[in-house]
């Protein structure tokens, strides 16, 4: 007891040293954990990810759509059982910089693929009943303060216009990765709303599947389905689709994670002056400490202790 409470005294020998390494390596930390959350967050939709679940979209690119009547063709292919529309509507709330994803969908087939969207029946049936209701997750809620009830308004870029939703109901995670950050409304409200060329046409098509492990066989099935028609498809994992944005960014990524890695470095150096430092200025008690019987090791033991205080 008494070596450990030696180490802890020689931490605090020089108190101004202390604080300064102690500030230092309290900065490299929260910077580093700040960089990792960020890297974290751009990953939290691929890790809530469902096995049973797939995405269809128009195998050119996400800026085209698909005809509303691959909806019923996609249901009837066998191991599909259920569908469901989402529909990136892209609008924007008050400000530019008041960023968040808004999906079109079909309220009910949103709720029956989308189990880990927490709901009271209350809110459901609110939803589902309001044409012109919406959902918003629980971080959404909690970012702008929207509360049941309340009027959101949107002003629109793909879709020109201003766009009003009631909020009908505040959905949260079942699971701590579940994405709570987004909005969905009816898809029939904006279908009625465009003019009679756009209408009946859709972004993309989840897809729920009754053996996760047939989900590629499923979505090989799908695309034949469509094969040399005038909108093919691609249907992947809700993972694979999930890692395509994120392969979007992923030089940002790289740079974010050598930079966490270089902070890390950067910490470790700190504390290793520190100790230098510290060894330096002591080494005639380390000579005495020998003299009267201690080990090599125990000055070992005590330096990297006082490296264990800070």
């Amino acid at each position: 007891m008494a070596f450990y409470l030696l180490a802890l005294k020689s931490a605090f020998r020089n108190p101004l040293r202390m604080f300064l390494t102690t500030v230092g390596i309290a900065i490299a930390i929260v910077a580093f954990i700040f960089l990792r959350t960020i890297i974290r967050a751009w990953y939290a939709g691929v890790e809530a990810s469902s096995s049973d679940r797939l995405i269809t979209r128009n195998r050119i690119s996400l800026v085209f759509p698909l005809p509303l009547t691959y909806l019923e063709k996609i249901r009837g292919v066998q191991g599909v059982s259920d569908v469901g529309i989402l529909n990136w509507f892209g609008a924007i709330y008050k400000d530019e910089k008041n960023f968040f994803a808004q999906f079109a969908t079909d309220p009910e087939s949103l709720l029956r693929l989308y189990p880990e969207f927490v709901l009271t029946n209350e809110e459901k049936q609110a939803f589902i009943g309001d044409r012109t209701g919406c959902l918003v997750g629980y971080e959404l809620q909690r970012k702008y303060g929207f509360k049941v009830g309340d009027t959101i308004v949107l002003s629109g870029t793909i879709y020109p216009g201003e766009w009003k939703f009631t909020v009908r109901g505040v959905y949260k995670g079942a699971q701590k990765l579940t994405d709570t950050t987004a909005m969905y409304f009816h898809w029939k409200y904006l279908n009625e709303q465009l003019p009679e060329e756009q209408q009946n046409r859709i972004g993309i098509v989840a897809v729920k599947v009754n053996d996760p492990n047939a989900g590629p066989a499923v979505g090989a099935a799908i695309d034949k389905l469509f094969v040399n028609s005038p909108y093919e498809t691609k249907t992947e994992s809700e993972k694979a689709f999930q890692l395509s944005f994120v392969s979007m960014a992923s030089a940002i990524l790289k740079a974010i994670s050598v930079v966490s890695g270089v902070i890390l470095f950067i910490m470790t150096l700190i504390i290793g002056n520190t100790l230098a430092m510290s060894t330096r200025e002591r080494i005639n008690e380390y000579a005495a400490m020998r003299a009267i019987g201690f080990r090599p090791s125990h000055i070992l033991r005590l330096v990297l202790l006082e490296g264990v205080v800070v």
